[in-house]
């Protein structure tokens, strides 16, 4: 963002007059928007204006125009007159909300949006499914939900899946829906029996196997042709180009479920695969990018790292990075990931459901994810590559998992924490290294969050919103 300030700050702004190039669209936000805007004041007619190209650029200028406003001491309304130029650093700045393990409303998912808006972010990614439970109603499969969710009450319907989907497109933000497979798919079962794979200790299926089937068994042709139909249906209901295909943790799985399983295994050596685990996960993938390219040709498929890592993604295959002990090691498999050609979305710092005590997005000297906040200092690019790789770099997201979230503390959990990717994603890099000069930004944010009605965590310090940051 660039800024400069306005002559003559006391005078009167009668009306901000707002330009679109190209108009309003009737369409839905799409990863090539552009947010781009300008805010310029002529104080001699008493007018603001916001120029955008493009309508999704006027929301974020909008935005930003509605945070120039102050209230002094004396209850008097004020403009802060600057000339903004503006627009994001990645195009790809995004929240996932874990609904699978704790059911979150859509009340609650819609205050979520409203604050994701008013930090510029602009991807909602919704993990709707997990092992715990299966709240998504297909219409091609209702016993998935009837089954798989935890009562009637705590599912989504297609209804209500628009309904979001809309609601956000009001903002300016895209709903990317994340189905896990071929793991974590534990909850599916219950409502398509059959799919999953049957796992056995060496010693054979019994009372002394712990493992709970959570895979997928591909070398089933109606499993397959359950997954093109169950994608099918799911890619006609989600307008944006992209889907997150999830694929993430499948190797804990693999030898007890498929090379553990006899079945399995004979299937595997009758088709040349012999007992490599790697070849029937990349058979499985390689069948839902011709389910997908079949239903949807300019569909683009998001994988969690594992994928690419096994080296069994298909060339477009976008990387979601969330893996690495420390940031070092995050940056490594950036590295590794775009070095392939692919594009990618990191993640692996901005955890939101690690706890530690104190400020969790402020500097901190450990290097261990799990004893870190320093959400502010994560970079995606920040790894040694050339500037092509750099080039492939999407942006990021901040993930909570349900594990430790519900309703009641999801919005407190995410906000204002997920602020600081927002802000990294969004704005110059030079511009936002220093998490210090940050703090009174953050502050003032979390209070206009509060304003509009939002309940937030309690600051580390007191402040005013009236603050002259």
């Amino acid at each position: 963002m660039t800024t400069t300030n306005a002559p003559n700050p006391n005078t009167t702004i009668t009306q901000l007059i707002v330009n679109v190039t190209k108009g309003c669209d009737s369409g839905y936000p799409q990863m090539d928007m552009d947010e781009s805007y300008n805010i310029y004041f002529n104080t001699t007619s008493h007018t603001g204006y916001l120029d955008a190209n493009e309508i999704w650029g006027a929301i974020r200028g909008l935005e930003s125009f509605s945070q120039l406003i102050y209230e002094d001491s004396n209850n008097n309304w004020f403009v802060k007159l600057s000339t903004i130029s503006d627009q994001p650093r990645f195009p790809h700045r995004g929240i996932l909300m874990d609904c699978s393990r704790h059911y979150i409303s859509v009340r609650i998912i819609k205050q979520n949006l409203d604050l994701m808006a008013m930090s510029k972010m602009n991807v909602f990614h919704w993990h709707l499914t997990d092992s715990e439970s299966f709240p998504y109603v297909s219409a091609k499969f209702p016993n998935l939900s009837a089954k798989g969710a935890y009562s009637p009450k705590h599912v989504y319907t297609q209804a209500q899946i628009k309904d979001v989907i809309n609601y956000a497109r009001l903002l300016g933000i895209r709903v990317v829906a994340e189905f896990d497979t071929p793991g974590h798919m534990g909850a599916w079962e219950h409502g398509q029996p059959g799919l999953l794979a049957k796992c056995y200790a060496e010693e054979g299926w019994g009372d002394t196997d712990p493992m709970i089937s959570n895979i997928i068994d591909p070398t089933k042709d109606a499993n397959l042709q359950f997954i093109s139909q169950f994608f099918d249906e799911a890619l006609h209901l989600f307008p944006d180009n992209y889907m997150h295909f999830g694929g993430d943790e499948t190797i804990r799985y693999q030898n007890a479920c498929w090379l553990n399983n006899s079945d399995i295994l004979t299937w595997m050596q009758s088709h040349n695969m012999s007992n490599d685990n790697s070849k029937l996960l990349k058979y499985y993938l390689s069948n839902l990018v011709q389910f997908v390219q079949k239903s949807r040709s300019n569909a683009s498929m998001i994988f969690w790292q594992e994928v690419l890592d096994q080296n069994v993604a298909p060339n477009t295959s976008i990387a979601h990075v969330w893996k690495g002990n420390s940031y070092e090691d995050s940056m490594q498999e950036m590295n590794h990931v775009t070095q392939n050609g692919h594009l990618a979305i990191y993640s692996s710092c901005w955890y939101l459901d690690l706890i530690k005590y104190g400020v969790l997005w402020d500097d901190v000297n450990e290097t261990a994810f799990e004893d870190r906040g320093m959400y502010y200092q994560c970079n995606p690019t920040d790894f040694n590559g050339t500037d092509a790789q750099k080039k492939l770099v999407l942006g990021g997201e901040a993930c909570l998992w349900g594990e430790i979230v519900d309703g009641a503390n999801v919005i407190q959990r995410m906000w204002p924490n997920a602020g600081a990717a927002a802000e990294r994603l969004w704005s110059d890099l030079e511009q936002t290294r220093n998490s210090t000069a940050a703090w009174p930004r953050f502050h003032e944010h979390r209070c206009r969050m509060i304003a509009r009605g939002f309940l937030g965590p309690f600051a580390r310090e007191s402040g005013s919103y009236h603050s002259k940051h």
